[in-house]
């Protein structure tokens, strides 16, 4: 279903509005910062987006909504229905550690597969989107066309994961710059042609990567679950991609490539 302009740009609001809480809390002293059961920081920040977007959400739709920072995640995923997947705060441990690359991740899935994201980025006030068909957009409403004309491949890397982990596949595709962000930026920053590839190994959870899958896609480029070759795809248990996965255009065939190396 393509949600009208409206919507889209409701959500668009609702998204600045959790960003301005974000920066409130990121400019006091005190961030309130607790740990999770498994460890990962949550901080004030985390819960006042969240309660910013839920509510927003739940004014527009009567569809499941469900959030990294509630207890919707721990719900079996919806069949045939579609849902939205929201992380409030995408990046906690960039933001504890009061480096910029935080962002606000909000996509709808339809079928099994995102068909529309939007990253809002809280420091720099900007947004990106996505949906099914319509094309991928930047913050001045630029529509979004990865280009895949460069021979030397520059490839996003996560801060969480340690680089010595993957110099192997920076190794296999010949890469000299790596660019790293602690957030789904990474996905934005491909679909703008700032990065070609982004490997990521070990789980990560749906809501980390749907909002960022449909505005690569929109922009030429795919998500692909290496143990499969398929498009990655969402409502799995407990919300969770287990395996690695690669971001590149979809014209290049790196998975293949990948498997074959045993890296992942």
């Amino acid at each position: 279903m393509r949600l009208p302009s409206q919507t889209v740009n409701e959500i668009r609001e609702i998204a600045c509005a959790a960003g301005r809480e974000i920066m409130l809390v990121y400019r006091a002293t005190d961030r309130g910062v607790t740990a999770k059961a498994d460890q990962s920081p949550v901080t004030e920040a985390d819960v006042r987006a969240h309660e910013v977007i839920s509510k927003g959400l739940k004014r527009l739709t009567q569809e499941l909504v469900v959030s990294e920072e509630d207890d919707t995640k721990h719900r079996p995923p919806p069949v045939d229905e579609p849902f939205w997947l929201v992380d409030p705060l995408d990046g906690t441990r960039d933001f504890v550690n009061h480096l910029d690359t935080f962002v606000v991740c909000i996509a709808r899935v339809e079928s099994g597969y995102p068909s529309f994201g939007l990253i809002h980025w809280p420091v720099s006030g900007e947004t990106w989107w996505a949906q099914q068909g319509e094309g991928a957009y930047g913050p001045k409403g630029e529509r979004l066309r990865h280009d895949n004309s460069r021979t030397a491949l520059i490839c996003a890397g996560s801060r969480s994961m340690p680089s010595e982990k993957m110099q192997g596949v920076y190794d296999l595709f010949g890469i000299k710059e790596v660019q790293r962000y602690g957030s789904a930026l990474k996905f934005c920053r491909f679909a703008e042609g700032a990065i070609d590839v982004y490997p990521r190994k070990g789980p990560t959870s749906e809501w980390d990567t749907a909002a960022g899958q449909i505005i690569v896609e929109e922009a030429g480029g795919q998500v692909i679950e290496i143990s499969s070759g398929e498009r990655l795809r969402y409502g799995k248990p407990a919300f969770e991609n287990r395996g690695g996965f690669i971001v590149s255009h979809a014209d290049l065939d790196l998975v293949g490539k990948l498997k074959a190396s045993g890296l992942f």
